[in-house]
């Protein structure tokens, strides 16, 4: 039977199957004449047409009826249901299914969920703690030596709520100990906050408000996730607007924005200070608090699918625990339970250099690569009209622009003797020791 891994965060909730395809879509819906139009084409419309908007049907899944009267949806769970089956259906419409759910769904939410599913229909063969499935394979250090006992706190940021959960690894015992849900830290104030601020800089600026039409902040939210993520190590980034007047350039200052959220993210870091825990793990979707907050960024960060793939590496070990289909948040480790022994070998570090014709950059810095005719230049530098400015974030390649009208290959991973093409350029990544 076709099987698959579903993981729920309004952010971005991800399928995958056993044959490693990958879907995703953030939790928005569309009410239109036609039927419940649910992912990113919901969200490119969300200010456009607010009043046809649903954001909150997955932090709210339940069966009350909404204010408004609509053709396809009674409540929120008809909302939920929309997206589960337009998720099922590009994935192929697998028999079975195993859930990762955070600490947000309650239990009548979680019953009513399997209700959902099993009318798309599929079958949940085991519901994991998102936490738990996330730091399934972070139990030993990186030698294999397991320890007397650790902690970590994982971190979830969802589009309206931040989830907390405090995780102990004991004798091979992996176990999730409290959960604390923030109400007041999620992606959607963040979002908030900034549009907010680039709003006042463009006021201060040209006298010009870009909030104060539909267009124009459909505009700002539109390019919101990327531009943050293109902010890297780079203490300021330039910002182009539309206006009546013609484009608009703004300069953001990270500092700024870091000022900005401080005390937005006051809970986090007081729970932080307050359990001190051995390190911390951020979840994929939390990345856009590590890389605004200064305080945060040491924090180990998981890949976007990393609880998927311990499920499904997992999947045999899950099947055992799951006889009375219950919320699993803690698990007995053994050596084959994740489908794979463990390696006495650390992971490669990743390249520190770029390498082209004989020149080593540090990619530690933003590095800009511009064309000029058949010539291709590199400086450390963020230059916006270059054909791909990069560096390299905590082992992860931080792609700050990259012109789409450009022949551009990226490498699949940061490791060095990676290659990136530009046209007919080969670039190679590349580690420099200093002794």
């Amino acid at each position: 039977m076709s099987t698959a891994v579903l993981e729920f965060n309004d952010q971005a909730l991800l399928i995958k199957t056993q044959d490693g395809e990958l879907f995703s879509e953030p939790g928005f819906a569309l009410h239109s004449d036609q039927g419940i139009i649910t992912g990113l084409e919901a969200r490119q419309q969300a200010w456009l047409q607010p009043q046809n908007i649903y954001r909150q049907y997955w932090r709210q899944l339940n069966q009350s009826k909404l204010d408004n009267d609509h053709q396809w949806a009674r409540h929120h769970a008809d909302i939920a249901f929309a997206q589960l089956k337009n998720l099922a259906a590009k994935a192929g419409s697998p028999e079975q299914l195993i859930l990762s759910v955070p600490a947000t769904f309650d239990d009548q939410q979680l019953s009513l969920l399997l209700g959902l599913i099993s009318a798309i229909p599929a079958t949940v063969v085991a519901i994991v703690d998102t936490a738990l499935a996330d730091c399934l394979s972070l139990e030993d250090d990186v030698h294999g030596h397991e320890k007397p006992e650790k902690h970590t706190l994982h971190v979830d940021l969802h589009m309206h709520q931040l989830v907390v959960s405090q995780i102990s690894f004991e004798h091979k015992n992996l176990r999730i100990k409290a959960h604390q849900i923030i109400p007041d830290i999620g992606a959607a104030a963040i979002y908030n906050a900034l549009a907010g601020h680039i709003r006042d800089l463009s006021i201060k600026n040209y006298r010009f408000d870009p909030l104060h039409t539909s267009e124009g902040e459909q505009a700002i939210y539109n390019l919101l996730p990327d531009w943050i993520m293109r902010f890297g190590n780079a203490s300021e980034y330039s910002l182009t607007l539309p206006s009546p007047r013609g484009d608009i350039s703004l300069v953001v200052r990270k500092r700024d924005i870091e000022t900005l959220l401080e005390t937005r993210l006051q809970g986090l870091t007081r729970l932080i200070k307050k359990i001190s825990p051995n390190d911390i793990t951020y979840s994929h979707n939390s990345k856009l608090l590590s890389t605004l907050n200064p305080e945060l960024c040491s924090a180990r960060e998981l890949s976007e699918t990393q609880g998927i793939d311990n499920c499904l590496s997992s999947y045999e070990y899950l099947l055992q625990q799951s006889g009375d289909l219950h919320r699993i948040t803690s698990l007995k480790q053994t050596q084959n339970n994740s489908g794979r022994r463990k390696s006495d070998i650390a992971p490669p570090a990743p390249a520190t250099h770029l390498f082209y014709q004989g020149r080593a950059w540090p990619l530690n810095e933003p590095l800009s690569i511009t064309i000029d005719g058949k010539r291709l230049n590199v400086t450390q530098l963020v230059d916006n009209n270059a054909a791909l400015v990069l560096s390299i974030c905590r082992g992860e390649l931080n792609v700050i622009h990259l012109d789409s009208d450009r022949l551009i290959q990226l490498p699949n991973t940061t490791e060095p003797g990676e290659e990136l093409f530009i046209g007919d350029h080969r670039l190679q990544l590349i580690e420099v020791f200093n002794d």
